[in-house]
């Protein structure tokens, strides 16, 4: 995540503000929740924290007491239109490919403002006809590659479909939803995350990203949205 900048690059329209004694620990998701209304308005947008006064006493008044407020400015993510530039491929010393080299440096989420890893014009869907790659098992490719890199178990659920076990529905939803933002079909059945899988994918396409969109939904799963859930649970029963 990009750190606020505190001198914007041209005036803001919107400002989000948190009041006095919001707790730290969720300022990055209001950050990150400003970075996504930057990418959409194409322009910063302000955050102010309260330095001493809470919110509520000071809506209304915010013109007469703006010396109450330390302005930050979320500047819009720097991408194009276009898709995600393809990283490098990355082989292990016994000549396989080593998935969990290839997508940790991927950008962020389309969810909030990044490049989708695939454009529209070369959405991945889920296939029933073709065939078979010639030299490769991409269906065992793909679950090994999702196990590698997020310790998750695949398993053929249809024909044109792998499912991926996660650790709650929501969890599936989730990925779900993020999924199909980076132009790569996706469902969800109940604890299950469903993602295209066919024999006649290629390793350098269509396998390299099912592995990489179900990986770094993940990633941020598990550092950000699953975190937070963990500690609010923490707070509840301490």
């Amino acid at each position: 995540m990009n750190e606020p900048s505190a001198v914007p690059v041209s005036r803001p329209s919107l400002a989000v503000l948190a009041h006095e004694g919001f707790p730290e620990e969720q300022l990055i998701d209001v950050l990150e929740l400003c970075r996504s209304f930057a990418g959409f308005l194409g322009q910063p947008v302000a955050f102010g924290r309260g330095l001493e006064t809470p919110l509520h006493e000071t809506l209304g008044e915010l013109s007469a007491g703006a010396g109450r407020w330390n302005f930050d400015f979320v500047a819009p993510p720097t991408m194009t239109a276009a898709s995600m530039s393809s990283a490098d491929f990355v082989y292990t010393e016994d000549g396989r490919p080593d998935w969990g080299a290839m997508w940790t440096g991927f950008c962020e989420l389309a969810l909030y403002g990044g490049p989708p890893h695939r454009g529209e014009e070369s959405a991945l869907n889920a296939r029933l006809e073709g065939e078979p790659t010639p030299g490769l098992d991409a269906i065992r490719e793909i679950r090994r590659g999702i196990f590698e890199t997020t310790g998750l178990f695949a398993e053929p659920y249809a024909p044109g479909w792998l499912a991926v076990t996660c650790h709650s529905g929501r969890m599936a939803a989730w990925l779900a939803a993020s999924i199909i933002l980076e132009n790569v079909e996706a469902r969800f059945d109940g604890e299950m995350l469903l993602v295209p899988a066919h024999e006649s994918f290629t390793l350098k396409n269509e396998v390299k990203s099912v592995i990489t969109v179900v990986a770094k939904t993940n990633h941020y799963w598990q550092a950000h949205v699953a975190a937070r859930e963990q500690a609010a649970a923490a707070e509840a029963a301490g």
